[in-house]
């Protein structure tokens, strides 16, 4: 599977005329949002946490106590993955702006005590030349998520 840690050579035609990397920017970060869907679908920490930069900061959800590194990163996706049996994500709009996109979401998850749960929300990231992740925003209700798991 490609991952978001591969990277490929910039050449002239991938540059505007400031000399931005928008087009080939753009295209490493699709990548890196279908490696992201992937990862979340199988429920793969690994996977998951290969999109992301060694000093990655993912704040999910949005508010409470940031994630950081890929140390970090893989024990927030760890818990997830051990709390949920099947996640189905699917992006509802993309708007990307720079170094940074936002994805409109919709998700529907089965945790492993059988509740299925819905969830819609904004993450918000930050990618870098390469097109791994930085900095992940995301932002939904997870106490409602949260409860829902727990009953």
């Amino acid at each position: 599977m490609r991952d978001c840690a591969r990277t490929r050579e910039r050449t002239p035609k991938d540059t505007d005329a400031k000399g931005g990397l928008h087009a080939a920017k753009h295209r490493d970060d699709a990548r890196c949002g279908r490696s992201i869907l992937a990862a979340w679908r199988r429920l793969d920490p690994a996977a998951y946490t290969a999109c992301f930069t060694q000093e990655a900061e993912l704040h999910e959800p949005y508010g409470s106590t940031p994630h950081r590194g890929t140390q970090g990163v893989r024990a927030f996706f760890s818990g997830v993955s051990e709390a949920l049996s099947e996640v189905r994500l699917e992006p509802k709009a993309i708007y990307p702006a720079g170094n940074r996109a936002a994805v409109v979401f919709h998700g529907k998850g089965t945790g492993k005590n059988g509740k299925v749960v819905d969830v819609e929300g904004v993450d918000v990231f930050e990618f870098d030349q390469s097109g791994r992740i930085t900095a992940l925003w995301a932002y939904w209700d997870s106490a409602a998520v949260l409860a829902k798991l727990r009953q």
